[in-house]
């Protein structure tokens, strides 16, 4: 008696331990759905939502090089189904998920604004027109800004998937400025709830342009500043106006960083007020 009670007790000890997680299948799959963006612990998970509502995990937000996080983030920012090909680890105790390495990982269904992985890795640094130098940006690109030191400028504003050109020019040894055009074709109507009260859901309709401009400044340690970055908008009417953003702090570089789109609605509201561009006042739409 005594003796089947110490095994009974055994087994129920080794039910309760928690199971050693272990891969139960592994295959190439090709699986179709929504890239989302979930963080956790402060780290960043990309998974793909499947239509059965079940989902895989893609892998690490950090995980990518430039090029899988321009192609990915620009999948869940325009909320795109797309299709995937990669190499699937079943395990017994989480959802399945993507193997590594994730530069094997084909991704495609993208737009023309939103390469797939191979696409952008082909086309670094920039995806459109080439870029234009004036003096030695070398050292500029090659600096990293002080309040953010995960990659240096110059790679940060090349992978940037939002630029469809870019400038640099030189003005002294420790000043440079650095412009880029903002790809209006990307903006769509769920980027800003201003876009419903324009007369056209084409921002290329509304204005000529609008350009990111940064003034770097240069320290001696190979770290930069950008005290005032800003953008000036061109409406097709020829009308000019610019924004410098101080709240919160770092905006525009944060978002480039994190290859985010940079938010119009300053512009947009106003094109929207008037009469050439907008409805004016009224239902901004949905939120």
């Amino acid at each position: 008696m005594t003796r089947t009670c110490v095994l009974a007790a055994l087994a129920a000890l080794l039910l309760a331990a928690p199971v050693q997680a272990r891969v139960v299948k592994e295959m190439q799959v090709t699986r179709t759905g929504k890239v989302a963006t979930v963080t956790e612990d402060q780290v960043t998970v990309y998974r793909l939502m499947l239509d059965n509502g079940k989902m895989i995990v893609i892998g690490d937000r950090e995980f990518f090089g430039p090029a899988g996080r321009a192609a990915l983030d620009q999948a869940a920012e325009r909320k795109l189904t797309v299709e995937i090909s990669g190499h699937l680890l079943i395990h017994n105790d989480q959802p399945p998920m993507f193997t590594l390495p994730l530069e094997k990982m084909d991704v495609r269904g993208l737009s023309a604004q939103a390469p797939s992985t191979t696409q952008v890795a082909a086309q670094a640094p920039a995806a459109s027109a080439p870029e234009q130098q004036s003096g030695d940006a070398a050292p500029f690109k090659a600096a990293k800004l002080r309040f953010d030191k995960s990659a240096p400028l110059g790679q940060a504003l090349d992978a940037y998937a939002f630029f469809t050109s870019r400038s640099w020019q030189v003005l002294s040894a420790s000043k440079a400025e650095f412009k880029a055009d903002i790809d209006l074709s990307s903006v769509s109507q769920t980027d800003s709830r201003f876009i419903a009260r324009l007369k056209s859901p084409n921002v290329q309709d509304t204005f000529k342009s609008i350009t990111f401009v940064a003034q770097i400044t240069l320290h001696p340690d190979g770290t930069a500043d950008c005290p005032d970055p800003a953008l000036e908008a061109v409406f097709l009417d020829g009308a000019k106006d610019r924004l410098v953003l101080k709240e919160p702090p770092n905006y525009y570089f944060d978002r480039i960083l994190k290859n985010r789109k940079i938010k119009l609605d300053y512009f947009l509201s106003k094109a929207a007020l008037n009469p050439k561009y907008g409805k004016g006042a009224g239902s901004a739409g949905p939120q």
